[in-house]
């Protein structure tokens, strides 16, 4: 795991793009705290910084081929990257370290751009190729791993794992764009494509981008399409459970110790209880509770578990007040705003594991969204299909909660109040000039299901190009990296997701039975029955206690704040009374008025903190 940056230029790098480079390079620190390395040729420098995770001592970057005209920069891990060796090597391909991210050098060097198909894992690089005097930039199929690029207006690309790196790069002051707002007011996250500052692309999750020197201005392209995944569903359990072993025992593998993520549910205890079978006495748990041990307080089953598994357990409690004043810091680790109250626990989890030396977390994320674990997506399939069918009877959930007349056009987010009164409530606090020129149901337009698909596909891929790319792949990409840990998610491994989605491409239909019950039954023998039965809890922290407290603390900051001074927020309604808004959509407003201190105007966490202390 690591951190990437560089630029390729249309002239020669001089010593000041170079000094932006290496200065880029430097705050990507944390998230590869180990070692650096730069690549430098007349038009184009690479850099890198690294965690070891494998070849500790070989696999420091950049690396190259034989011959060395091809380089490369990555930001992740290959877990097939044994198999693809092997490969390689009967092909007559010679390694010079035993690093996974050697493999993509030969693999592109043996397939070319197909070599992308190959790779069974995460990871954001960088490839330069000297013989064709073109460089590669490339992106994981989930969207795990980020890059950010930026164009200059010279000709000159600009590219990085993290905004606040690309930001050394930009001259003009970074700007939120009014779009952004809106978006992040009404989803508490920004969905890629999206773009949060003035300037700043996001190349897509399952796309690459070649460029020359001469040519800097091309466009993404994509190189994987579930659309055409297809696989036999006579025996979809099967099929699903030897994925699943096989995932896990991939991601148990590496050269530093290895931790997971444990809460007592059904997504992370499977992850937990099938690597324990590979890695016998080698794995340890982390989980989290809170002050006080409420109802929704789940250290007791995750201890259980971990002892009936013959694991380590270490547990991580989390008061109000710890929260509160630990709000700044967090937001400081946050390089993307994302309002999801999960952040405090992800980025606790993560400082503890990386504290007590384990620099690697197996999580159990994606298991919801992959497997219809929310009665809202399982419905939205069928309610969808029988608009399309002309065949409306039963009202949904959104209906008999709101008395809403059934709505016969294809919808996804559109039913859900919160979102609407996000958009509204958005709007309602910009200044005049800037709610004209946003288009009436932005928000919508960048979120809406695509039915030249079948409506399963549809919704599905809106959902993970949405809410589990933008807020949840994102989020723990960031508060993990924030601690130099690696994050690895066996329930998004691509191979399940690949052949899942073929069986449900080719007949099987499981949106419409219980809970996650491809999943479930995969799992039967690896898993105590009381843990599968459990109901779906997720994270479900004192959640209103901590609301409160953080608004309470740092809303004011908002009367004459930085979103006035970016032009996105009426100084008038910034200085007034606030209370019509409900308190979700506040906190979603103080995180971004904290974020913008933080990142865009340069203040720091301590300041920040100090001010909603009264302290000076």
């Amino acid at each position: 795991m690591c951190g990437i940056s560089g630029v390729i230029s249309p002239n020669k790098v001089h010593e000041a793009d170079a000094s932006i480079v290496r200065q880029m390079n430097q705050r990507l620190e944390h998230r590869g705290p180990d070692s650096e390395g730069i690549f430098a040729s007349e038009r184009v420098m690479l850099a890198m910084r690294r965690l070891s995770i494998i070849d500790l001592a070989g696999g420091k970057q950049p690396l190259f081929n034989e011959t060395q005209d091809i380089a490369i920069v990555c930001n992740g891990e290959i877990y097939n990257h044994h198999e693809l060796r092997v490969e390689l090597e009967a092909l007559g391909h010679r390694f010079s370290s035993h690093s996974d991210v050697e493999t993509i050098v030969h693999a592109y060097e043996e397939y070319g751009i197909e070599c992308l198909g190959k790779l069974r894992g995460m990871f954001a690089f960088a490839l330069w190729d000297a013989k064709k005097d073109k460089l590669l930039l490339a992106r994981d199929r989930m969207g795990e791993k980020p890059l950010y690029i930026h164009r200059d207006g010279t000709g000159r690309l600009w590219f990085s794992s993290e905004l606040r790196s690309l930001r050394a790069a930009m001259k003009a002051p970074p700007r939120l764009t009014a779009e952004a707002f809106n978006l992040f007011l009404t989803f508490q996250y920004i969905p890629e494509p999206a773009t949060l500052l003035e300037g700043v692309e996001v190349l897509p999750a399952g796309h690459y981008l070649e460029l020359t020197p001469g040519e800097t201005n091309g466009a993404s392209r994509p190189y994987w399409d579930l659309s055409h995944a297809h696989e036999d569903p006579s025996q979809p359990v099967a099929v699903t459970e030897e994925i699943l072993d096989n995932a896990c025992r991939l991601m148990g593998s590496a050269d530093v110790p290895v931790a997971v993520a444990l809460s007592g549910g059904i997504d992370s205890s499977l992850v937990a209880a099938l690597t324990a079978r590979h890695y016998p006495g080698q794995l340890h748990a982390f989980t989290i509770g809170y002050e006080g041990r409420p109802d929704t307080d789940e250290r007791g089953f995750a201890a259980s578990l971990a002892k009936e598994l013959g694991i380590g357990f270490t547990e991580v409690e989390l008061s109000t007040q710890d929260v509160i004043d630990g709000f700044p810091a967090l937001m400081a680790a946050m390089d993307t705003p994302i309002g999801d109250i999960a952040a405090f626990g992800y980025y606790s989890v993560c400082q503890a594991a990386r504290e007590a030396g384990y620099p690697v977390l197996l999580s159990g994320m994606g298991g919801d969204e992959f497997f219809w674990g929310y009665e809202w997506v399982r419905e939205a399939v069928t309610r969808n299909e029988a608009i399309l069918a002309g065949n409306v009877s039963k009202p949904s959930w959104w209906q008999r909660i709101f008395g809403k007349k059934a709505d016969l056009k294809p919808d996804f987010f559109g039913v859900h109040p919160d979102l609407r009164n996000g958009d509204a409530w958005s709007r309602a606090l910009m200044p005049a000039s800037v709610r004209d020129a946003l288009p009436a149901g932005f928000w919508l337009d960048q979120a809406k299901l695509d039915l030249s698909r079948p409506v399963h596909q549809a919704v599905s891929d809106l959902l993970n190009r949405t809410w589990l790319r933008s807020n949840c792949l994102a989020l723990v990409d960031r508060m993990s990296m924030a601690h130099s840990v690696e994050v690895r998610l066996p329930l998004l491994d691509v191979d399940l997701v690949d052949r899942v989605t073929g069986m449900r491409n080719d007949g099987l239909v499981d949106w419409t039975k219980p809970h996650k019950w491809l999943l479930v039954e995969a799992l039967r023998d690896a898993l105590p029955a009381d843990v599968l039965a459990r109901k779906k809890q997720g994270f479900t922290p004192p959640v209103r206690d901590w609301l409160k407290g953080i608004v309470k603390r740092f809303a004011p900051l908002l009367a004459n704040g930085a979103l006035v001074r970016q032009g996105l927020l009426d100084p008038e309604r910034a200085r007034g009374n606030l209370s019509e808004f409900d308190l979700p959509f506040l906190y979603k407003l103080t995180l971004i008025e904290c974020w913008v201190r933080l990142h865009l105007e340069g203040q720091s966490a301590e300041e920040l903190l100090n001010w909603g202390t009264g302290a000076k």
